[in-house]
């Protein structure tokens, strides 16, 4: 299968479309010989040819290209390249025009080819959004092998952590280091929420997805919103009854230091202990350039507590997620949040972990 993104093609005033035809007309002599599919991506496109170069490409491609091509799928057509190869197809081979087939949408691609083989770019994405809200996969095809919001860390990681931090959240933690750290309002601020459930559901399909071609902001909600939707909190709730405890049993009291390590952290199951120390390397190096995000440890505290913080009892679930302003060496004293101990974990990762 052969996948053409219309999207990609440059400014013609810059680039030759001839050149472009060569190396396409090349990658094609790869598959010429066996029977291959051709996926064309119209929609999202800045820089469409002109009909001469259209006509041009189209009498390149010679017997020994269309002779194994089983299907050439249009997907999201404007009228014009219609009305350009209803043209070609009738005048020159109506053959060939049997197998060119315009495709609507997206769920409409999916019953003919494999989606989750295909890396779609943002920009069809975008585009689908004017013709369907949700990608519908056929009957019978859907794989909840991929599934990653709402999969168990246990399936994901393994029983050990043995496989590993999952591909998506490697993907999300890469991308935001690379190019989020100094984004004002990283983690607060929301992006498309239309865009943001294409990409999770690309993910959930097993779509390749390259983070980097999209709003930075996507990475930065995804990763809360897996973390939201766990089966089970990245902190365990039996934590919560530790946290509100006014006085401990034997009259000793610990630094919040030791407490957090000693009642937190280090009741923490294996799986959930991995992803942890990953995402908050990732909030401290966020808070270490507060200067120029505006995301201070309490501030991301304010944002990731609510998506790591689970109680059936609403209020208290709001109340837990609470950011207090504990020093360092203070004691615990009263009752502690989730909230103020996700704060203390940002701003000292290093001591902590």
């Amino acid at each position: 299968m052969v996948v053409l993104c219309a999207c990609n093609l440059p400014d013609p005033s810059k680039v030759d479309y001839d050149v472009i035809l060569r190396v396409v007309l090349a990658q094609l002599e790869q598959f010429v010989e066996n029977d291959y599919t051709v996926v064309m991506f119209s929609g999202g496109a800045v820089y469409r040819p002109g009909w001469r170069w259209l006509f041009k490409a189209y009498r390149s491609l010679n017997r020994r290209y269309k002779k194994n091509l089983k299907a050439l799928y249009i997907v999201h057509p404007s009228t014009w390249p219609r009305l350009i190869l209803g043209t070609m197809n009738a005048v020159i081979s109506p053959k060939f025009g049997a197998k060119v087939h315009y495709i609507d949408n997206l769920s409409h691609l999916a019953r003919v080819v494999p989606l989750n083989q295909i890396n779609i770019p943002p920009a069809v994405y975008k585009h689908n959004l004017k013709f369907e809200s949700t990608i519908t996969l056929p009957e019978g095809q859907e794989d909840h092998a991929h599934r990653v919001f709402g999969a168990p860390l246990e399936r994901l990681m393994g029983p050990q952590g043995e496989k590993g931090l999952p591909v998506f959240i490697q993907d999300c933690i890469s991308n935001l280091i690379q190019q989020g750290l100094c984004v004002e309002g990283l983690f607060r601020r929301s992006p498309s929420s239309a865009m943001l459930k294409q990409v999770r559901a690309a993910y959930d399909r097993g779509n390749p997805i390259f983070l980097s071609e999209y709003d930075i902001h996507i990475s930065a909600v995804l990763l809360k919103l897996f973390m939201r939707e766990l089966p089970e909190p990245i902190f365990p709730i039996a934590i919560y009854a530790q946290l509100q405890q006014q006085n401990r049993a034997d009259g000793q009291k610990k630094t919040t230091l030791e407490f957090v390590k000693t009642e937190v952290v280090d009741k923490v199951p294996h799986n959930s202990f991995i992803l942890m120390m990953e995402v908050f390397r990732l909030l401290k190096m966020v808070a270490d350039r507060h200067e120029v995000n505006k995301m201070t440890a309490h501030n991301l505290a304010l944002v990731m507590a609510p998506n790591m913080v689970r109680h059936e009892n609403v209020m208290q679930e709001i109340a837990m997620s609470t950011v207090g302003t504990r020093e360092r060496e203070a004691v615990v004293e009263g009752a502690l949040t989730l909230g103020t101990v996700i704060k203390f974990m940002i701003e000292y990762y290093e001591d902590v972990f």
